[in-house]
């Protein structure tokens, strides 16, 4: 079914079938397009267009704003945990705003209980839902929203896992704080990089200074052993010294303080054009869609193995994320052209 072309000065009973198939071809186009958004999510399939996020896919690619971002990320997110849901939706059986509407109450538990109360109306769901709410808010000890018709299924207290065994109301509190980052904008897709993100943060926070947290230097460093004999890298961690992938090796390379045992210390790039470049771009990071202003380094968008050069020209603001996503993907999207140079103090 397809919409109907508008045409003006039509009578009503045209209009109003017009309408009607217009509303139900635009039902289906939305359902289409969170399955298609869910597929890209779930697959990670938006690391090999170029974008370390999905966040930064919606609204580069899809020109989504934030709000609609947010919004396709639960469904597509909460789609992922519901599969006889999912598999609802992509049969057929229910439309978008049903879906939308059981999505917001549902679990992996009471998934079929509420299928089977979106048999009726849109309407009757709604309603069924807000006294599924009520009842939970008159007894607190329901533990789970379901319709009055489905069987009564026992809460399951297993802990969530975050790089963590969190209590139920950790991961209350982790939730409600990622949802509120969203409407921030600028979330890291990558649950390591959020928290390396709220850690810095934290760091920043504790290491204020009367002029604010220096943005130019990076919350950490990290010390890289570079082998001759090799040309590989290893990193010393708690686990022992790993070897770091090419990738992550290149990308090291691209800004760097370099030690030499018994030399001075130097630098892959000038100190005085670093602070140009990340002046420029703001401190904020110049890939397509991503606007985070922690973990930031200083790519090279042509590498100096191909004749890229130390100029500002040169150089893009990227994080740490971004920048090893060009990297794993030889170069990957071009980054934003520069912005006019602001000044600042060589």
């Amino acid at each position: 079914m397809s919409a109907v072309p508008f045409q003006t000065d039509q009578p009503a009973a045209k209009v109003h079938t017009s309408l009607r198939q217009s509303l139900k071809a635009a039902e289906q186009a939305q359902q289409c397009s969170v399955l298609w958004f869910a597929e890209l999510k779930r697959r990670d399939l938006f690391l090999e267009l170029g974008y370390a996020s999905i966040n930064q896919y919606a609204m580069k690619e899809l020109g989504f704003c934030k709000s609609r971002t947010r919004d396709f990320i639960r469904l597509a997110g909460q789609l992922d945990k519901l599969p006889a849901v999912r598999d609802a939706l992509t049969a057929g059986k229910i439309g978008y705003t049903k879906a939308r509407v059981i999505v917001s109450v549902a679990t992996p538990e009471t998934e079929d209980g509420w299928l089977k109360a979106a048999k009726g109306t849109r309407k009757e769901l709604v309603l069924e839902v807000k006294r599924a709410k009520q009842a939970a808010k008159v007894d607190p000890g329901q533990g789970v929203l379901m319709p009055a018709s489905a069987p009564v299924v026992a809460p399951k207290e297993l802990p969530v896992r975050f790089q963590m065994d969190l209590t139920p109301e950790q991961e209350a509190r982790r939730a409600a704080l990622v949802e509120r980052l969203h409407k921030l904008g600028g979330v890291p897709n990558n649950r390591a990089e959020l928290m390396l993100e709220a850690l810095a943060a934290l760091v920043e926070s504790k290491e204020k200074g009367p002029r604010g947290p220096l943005a130019s230097r990076p919350p950490v460093q990290i010390h890289v052993h570079e082998h001759a004999a090799t040309g590989g890298m290893t990193v010393q961690t708690h686990a022992g010294e790993r070897e770091l992938s090419q990738a992550e090796a290149e990308r090291m390379r691209c800004d760097a303080a370099i030690c030499q045992p018994g030399g001075r210390n130097t630098t892959t790039i000038p100190p005085r054009v670093r602070r140009e470049v990340l002046a420029r771009d703001r401190h904020h990071c110049q890939a397509p869609g991503c606007d985070r202003t922690r973990f930031l380094e200083v790519h090279h968008v042509v590498p100096r193995t191909r004749g890229g050069t130390n100029q500002a020209e040169n150089l893009r603001c990227l994080c740490g994320s971004c920048h090893r996503l060009r990297h794993e993907r030889g170069g990957g999207r071009m980054v934003n052209q520069p912005a006019k140079a602001r000044n600042s103090t060589p």
